[in-house]
């Protein structure tokens, strides 16, 4: 029994340590905190994924893809697919309050929810979820 209680003293200390350790440095680095210039690109899902789900971040990250490459090469565009369903995807999606799905881009205080565009044009017209992207990312850079 004491052995019991110490293990598991143990592994939420070293969770402890684990998620101080992330919302330190990834969150402050991911969410625009450190650098105001990024346009940041999150896609929120859980662990159990939908076709339509798979498809939406498959057509945002080619779609990011196709359209800036050099800003995607440089680290100015920033795509993540982030697992709330993971301690460290269910903080950031709290830090940016977001729940459940959610396709949304940010740079600095500016926030675009394509959600709607996203589950509507993922699979029936992919073009036009393209060129929601592009005119949300545009209006940000320009």
């Amino acid at each position: 029994m004491k052995k019991s209680i110490g293990l598991i003293i143990a592994v939420v200390i070293a969770f402890s340590f684990t998620t101080s350790s992330f919302q330190s440095s990834d969150v402050s680095s991911s969410y625009g905190e450190s650098n105001k210039d990024v346009v940041q690109v999150y896609y929120f899902h859980s662990s159990h994924r939908c076709n339509t789900c798979l498809t939406v971040e498959k057509v945002t990250n080619n779609s990011l893809n196709e359209l800036y490459p050099k800003q995607i090469k440089s680290g100015a565009i920033k795509f993540e697919s982030i697992d709330m369903d993971e301690p460290t995807g269910e903080y950031l999606a709290k830090k940016i309050k977001v729940s459940g799905q959610t396709l949304i881009i940010i740079k600095g205080s500016e926030r675009k929810n394509l959600t709607n565009d996203a589950f509507m044009y993922a699979k029936s017209n992919p073009d036009k979820l393209k060129a929601k992207i592009k005119k949300a990312i545009d209006e940000m850079i320009n």
